[in-house]
């Protein structure tokens, strides 16, 4: 799924974070691991997925598509020339193509190694694909409007009609992007439901840029209150939140899962935040970093960017770790001994465990382990959870009883 966007003409003024930092236990910090990609310094346009990335490249003179694979460490050059634009889903990777001196969408999956021409002699721009649909912004009508293909049905769908509409990013069966439809210098965000074919506008400030979307949840760039801003807007509560509020430039928002990642230089400096949905901790570049639009895209924990801090553009990529938060639950708190008790963890951001059951016996590792109490008493448990970052307890006093 493609997160990042392409570079775009808005004055931004600046925005601070309004993020409350969880106290926790810890033997390290929180951070964003950063690890070079490239070196020829010819890199564009990064998208990523699971454990491949995919940008194109300059370094033989045209523009190509390039991927990546973290899991092997292998570079595979996908196109030879006038590839603009990648995204990744799965195995297939889609691009803008001007080959022929016509604009195009492209596909090709890396599975089969097979390439596939979505589009013929159309304007194209900015394609997005999630499963079996792929959408892109499109001008060959003579205004800008959005499309969507669908891969299992060979099946073209115009999604809009009114005219200027670009960038659309898509996940499961909802496309969003961002639209000047008056041509009236007001920008806004829409969103279109591919399987009711209603379209709702989520804003109305007339100055949202730049969405993105997964799941029920869309998040853009605003610049509503002199500022630029970070809002997330939530599909199923139809609740708008601000994650951003004091003066920086906060732009090129992504999300994925519970994370929202964007550039920001309240340091004086462009650096890539990042922010977690659930635990409200926000984690960001430190060391020597230029990042630069189109820039961020954002899977899981892992966040690809172009980063121009050696002088030129490469493709970088960053790890995000969090503070573990520690949190469980148990099933049943109270019986007759010998009581069997299920234990869940409910904590974020873990990866190691240890329990303590509170009755001198062994200490578990186990994600969600049943524990025997053989005899009666009340007992304390704790659960301690670490990950790269640092460590974590929660602990419940006289949370057993048994009779």
């Amino acid at each position: 799924m493609k997160t990042n966007k392409k570079l775009y003409s808005v004055t931004l003024a600046s925005a601070t974070l309004i993020l409350f930092l969880i106290l926790v236990s810890s033997t390290a910090s929180a951070s964003i691991a950063k690890t070079r990609i490239t070196n020829h310094g010819t890199a564009g346009n990064p998208d990523i997925y699971d454990n491949k990335i995919v940008w194109q490249d300059t370094r033989n003179g045209n523009s190509a598509i390039y991927a990546y694979d973290l899991s092997t460490k292998k570079e595979t050059k996908i196109t030879d020339s006038s590839q603009y634009r990648p995204a990744i889903y799965g195995n297939r990777i889609v691009w803008d193509d001007f080959r022929n001196n016509n604009w195009g969408i492209y596909m090709y999956d890396l599975s089969t190694s097979k390439e596939t021409q979505i589009t013929t002699d159309r304007h194209t721009d900015e394609p997005d694909i999630y499963g079996n649909k792929i959408v892109w912004d499109d001008n060959h009508n003579g205004y800008w409007c959005i499309y969507m293909y669908d891969l299992s049905t060979s099946k073209e769908t115009q999604i809009t009609t009114k005219g200027r509409a670009f960038y659309p990013a898509i996940y499961g069966n909802t496309v969003v992007w961002w639209d000047n439809r008056n041509e009236n210098g007001k920008w806004d965000i829409y969103a279109y439901d591919l399987s009711t074919s209603k379209e709702t506008q989520i804003t109305t400030s007339g100055s949202a840029y730049c969405p993105d979307i997964y799941g029920n949840k869309i998040v853009w760039q605003d610049n509503r209150n002199g500022n630029g801003d970070i809002y997330m807007y939530d599909l199923s509560t139809k609740k708008e939140t601000r994650i951003t509020t004091n003066p920086s430039d906060s732009e090129d928002p992504v999300i994925y899962g519970n994370n929202i990642v964007w550039m920001d230089n309240r340091n004086g400096r462009l650096d890539i935040y990042a922010y977690d949905l659930i635990t409200h901790q926000q984690v960001h570049t430190t060391d020597k970093s230029a990042p630069s639009a189109p820039a961020i895209a954002l899977y899981d924990n892992k966040i690809a960017w172009i980063d121009t801090c050696n002088g030129n553009p490469d493709v970088y990529m960053g790890t995000i770790s969090y503070l573990p938060v520690a949190a469980f639950s148990a099933s049943p708190t109270t019986g007759k001994h010998p009581l069997n008790v299920q234990f869940t963890d409910k904590s974020t951001d873990e990866y190691y465990y240890s329990w303590n059951f509170g009755d001198k016996s062994a200490l578990s590792t186990l994600e969600n382990p049943v524990h025997k109490y053989n005899k009666i008493g009340k007992y304390t448990v704790s659960l301690t959870v670490k990950n790269a970052a640092g460590s974590n307890m929660a602990k419940k006093t006289s949370y057993i009883i048994v009779k």
